[in-house]
């Protein structure tokens, strides 16, 4: 009975799988400095390149991800301390380096669509298609144990 628990509990959270980037925080992209070499620059973002932008004689431009903070209020009380603070969209950042991987230039794109997020939080239609297939077994499974 352990068992079947147990697999009916994976079946249910596998549905919920998220497929995200890492990302940094806002505090270590604001802690970056012209000049840096690509390692410090890696080091303080604490992550490795999502994507190679550019790659060219001159300069190499890389694509890293960090997450702003949003705050949820209701849409009648709006105000700029109220509400409560929670993680918010992944933002591209665009490194570029001097082909002696010397930091040159950062750009970030906050008006851009955002599109590194590739699976939703909870696919609807698996979830339905789980209950709708599981519940009538263990109905029937509960009812002939009886």
């Amino acid at each position: 009975m352990k068992n079947k628990l147990i697999v009916f509990s994976y079946l249910f959270l596998a549905s919920c799988i998220v497929q995200s980037p890492k990302y940094t925080t806002l505090e270590r992209v604001l802690s970056l400095q012209v000049g840096m070499s690509k390692a410090s620059v890696e080091e303080t973002l604490g992550i490795k390149p999502y994507e190679v932008k550019a790659f060219n004689d001159s300069t190499n431009s890389f694509i890293y991800v960090y997450r702003v903070m949003d705050r949820k209020t209701l849409a009648f009380n709006t105000k700029p301390v109220n509400g409560k603070q929670v993680e918010g969209r992944y933002v591209p950042l665009t490194v570029t380096f001097s082909k002696n991987d010397k930091l040159l230039n950062v750009e970030s794109c906050s008006l851009c669509r955002d599109t590194l997020d590739s699976t939703s939080k909870i696919d609807i239609s698996k979830v339905t298609l789980f209950v709708t297939v599981t519940l009538p077994v263990l109905l029937i499974y509960f009812g002939l144990k009886k």
